[in-house]
């Protein structure tokens, strides 16, 4: 049930002329970004006869940063359009009516975002790709800062559909998602206020393990921080649903 549920809800998405545009946008921002990045990089191999770090290190590292910074920000509005908006549109009653749980729905829904996520993150790895034809990759960076990339915007959006599925206003939505997030990224700069325990809170900060992957380290503690991240917060999602 869940992957018909995934199913019906990617076929929706691919059939919006506004998944496509924004997929477009995103490619051709993150064009200007690679662009710059490389001729950084240009510059200080022509100032420094030999650079400290790699191509991989000083182009595809900042690379898949900034990608996973639009993503974050994107995040509100993609998780109020797949529960909000439907309890607004009164589209949501069609699945409640239908003989599946909740939680069938919610994992359904947040299967389908995540196959859109893997489209955009297979869509902005071709320029990367293109380092090939003049260099040679890390491939160990390259696949890490991929996985963590995903991970980290997987559990995003697990946070979004979360606390959307509570919520009945659109603009209301988007706002509280946001702060979550917020929050989440802010807890890195909160611990050095903590004293003796700055370090152990620290690790809860959103960004803070996806340094780890974008630096070549597959950290099991990152994935497992990650993946609780997304187990918790699509429960709250399921009991919320239920609750309303």
């Amino acid at each position: 049930m869940i992957k018909s549920i995934a199913l019906h809800e990617l076929r929706l998405v691919l059939c919006d002329r506004k998944t496509w545009f924004c997929l477009a946008a995103l490619h051709a921002l993150m064009g200007i970004i690679f662009n710059w990045l490389i001729s950084i990089y240009l510059k200080d191999k022509i100032i420094v006869t030999t650079t400290a770090y790699g191509i991989t290190e000083k182009i595809i590292h900042p690379y898949y940063a900034w990608f996973s910074l639009l993503i974050l920000f994107m995040t509100p509005m993609i998780a109020t359009q797949i529960l909000c908006a439907e309890k607004v549109n009164k589209t949501m009653l069609n699945y409640q009516a239908a003989p599946i749980s909740t939680a069938s729905i919610i994992f359904g829904k947040y299967l389908a975002v995540n196959l859109i996520l893997v489209l955009a993150i297979l869509a902005v790895s071709i320029l990367p790709l293109s380092l090939l034809l003049s260099s040679s990759l890390d491939w160990g960076q390259f696949i890490a800062g991929i996985l963590g990339a995903y991970l980290m915007l997987s559990a995003t959006l697990a946070v979004g559909c979360g606390i959307s599925s509570f919520m009945h206003n659109i603009t209301r939505s988007n706002f509280i998602i946001f702060l979550a997030i917020l929050s989440f990224i802010l807890l890195e700069w909160a611990a050095q206020y903590t004293g003796p325990y700055a370090m152990y809170l620290q690790h809860f900060g959103l960004l803070n393990p996806l340094k780890n992957f974008l630096s070549g380290v597959i950290n099991l503690q990152s994935v497992c921080y990650y993946a609780c991240i997304s187990y918790i917060f699509l429960t709250i999602g399921t009991w919320g649903l239920n609750k309303k």
